[in-house]
């Protein structure tokens, strides 16, 4: 079988012909040094992946220009952008005008194959435009595909949205279930009906069978009046029960009813409704141990767990990461009157190797938080973490710089807390060993809200 043809757009010369020294034992290497060659080429040669520098100097075409040339071919081949320096606004223009993907110059030779490898596979899958739709659609905010995982992960949605079974996801708390949720759903046959979602552990045990089944006037003391629950608000789409693992037992034994005869009936009333919903739930909750220590029921469990997926952490996902960083960088800049070009080097550093116990959430509330303390054009470890910043903003009394070092352990710490809980204050303040009104108050001497952490 022959190797597959990759084609090297790039004006430096020097850059192509290492890159053709490393690569051509796999590749067929073509190479064009400007965008009108390379274009002419392009017929010619039948690449079957394109590696395409971004700037080619003023004057002349850019990389944006000759990739929107090469996208607007019929069925063309899966481009890779270059670039010695990434910025942001041009790492989000260039995956709108569908690159497959974007890798600096600096890159490792094993990180480079591996990504060429990746193109070449979903392109032959025909799969190629729906990866572009992930690296900027719904599934952004949770899953770069950086990762050789999370490239199995987003194949594994796709098999079990054709279907309509009952799907449980598991992950810790940040990871991106209801993403996964919104996902199977927009990929489903009910994709027309509605997606409706409900977090089991944010709704009073005492009101969480109305919320969900609905009441009739006169159920309960001001039950005034009718209400639709969110069973029937999905009607025709997908109900997608988050943290299913708070929920409490009266209200399982009636979920399994409903999974097990299609049928609910609203508070205070006697007639059966039928369902025509697909059900999701997702857990951050060990579901065995939670059914060993009695919270939760084993029937309802392996009514829900037709179909698990297990969602990683982000520690387990490390290719993830970085490309994770900078698309939240690029996804914040719009909303904050600040001209950064991006992390510094340390900072990128100190990103790979964080274990970010809350997930994509902490990440992502970490690199907003890091554009709004930003003041210069990079954004520094200070600016980010907290720390590293002291020294660099000259000499500081020691009480300053205790205050300060207290104040950024203290903002990091309940930052996590709420990331775990996902903005539930109450929830946050029992993990932290604290009274609900006291961890309020450091809430608001450090200027957080709980909303901000609220997947």
């Amino acid at each position: 079988m022959a190797a597959p043809r990759l084609f090297l757009v790039d004006d430096d010369r020097e850059y192509c012909a290492d890159l053709e020294a490393m690569l051509g034992g796999k590749f067929r290497v073509s190479m064009a040094h400007e965008g009108r060659e390379a274009l002419d080429a392009l017929d010619k040669i039948g690449p079957d992946v394109i590696l395409l520098d971004v700037d080619f100097g003023a004057g002349k075409m850019s990389g944006l220009e000759i990739l929107e040339r090469i996208r607007a071919r019929e069925n063309p081949p899966p481009v890779i952008m270059l670039s010695g320096s990434q910025s942001p606004g041009t790492v989000v223009r260039a995956m709108k005008m569908g690159a497959f993907h974007f890798v600096a110059k600096q890159s490792d030779p094993p990180e480079l194959v591996n990504l060429l490898d990746r193109a070449l596979a979903s392109s032959q899958r025909g799969l190629q435009i729906q990866a572009q739709r992930d690296e900027l659609g719904r599934l952004t905010g949770s899953f770069i595909a950086g990762d050789d995982q999370t490239f199995r992960l987003l194949e594994t949605l796709d098999q079990v949205a054709a279907t309509d079974t009952t799907v449980l996801i598991t992950g810790e708390s940040g990871t991106g279930k209801e993403m996964v949720a919104r996902r199977i759903h927009d990929r489903s046959g009910r994709r027309e009906g509605p997606f409706v979602g409900i977090n089991c552990g944010a709704v009073p045990a005492d009101i969480i069978e109305s919320e969900i089944f609905g009441h009739v006037k006169g159920a309960f003391t001001g039950a005034d009046a009718l209400r639709v629950g969110k069973f029937e608000l999905a009607t025709g789409g997908t109900l997608f029960l988050d943290e299913i693992g708070e929920s409490p037992l009266p209200f399982q034994v009636k979920l399994l009813r409903v999974l097990g005869e299609s049928v609910f009936t609203r508070l205070g009333d006697n007639q059966d409704l039928s369902v025509d919903t697909r059900i999701l739930a997702a857990t951050s909750k060990d579901l065995e141990q939670a059914i060993a220590r009695g919270e939760f029921r084993a029937e309802l469990f392996y009514r829900l767990n037709i179909y698990h997926i297990h969602l990683p952490p982000l520690r387990e996902r490390p290719g993830d990461v970085l490309p994770l960083a900078r698309h939240f960088l690029a996804e914040t800049l719009p909303r904050f009157p600040r001209q950064i070009e991006g992390f510094s080097p340390a900072v990128e550093q100190r990103i790979a190797a964080e274990p970010w116990p809350g997930n994509v959430r902490e990440l992502r509330n970490f690199v907003e938080r890091a554009v709004i303390n930003c003041s210069g054009g990079t954004i520094g470890l200070g600016d980010m973490f907290g720390d590293g910043g002291v020294a660099s903003d000259g000499p500081a009394a020691f009480s300053e710089a205790k205050e300060k070092m207290v104040r950024d352990w203290e903002t990091r710490y309940i930052s996590q807390r709420l990331t775990e809980t996902g903005g539930n204050v109450t929830r946050a303040a029992e993990l932290s060993g604290m009274n609900r009104q006291g961890f309020q108050r450091k809430m608001r001497e450090l200027g957080l809200r709980s909303q901000d952490f609220q997947a």
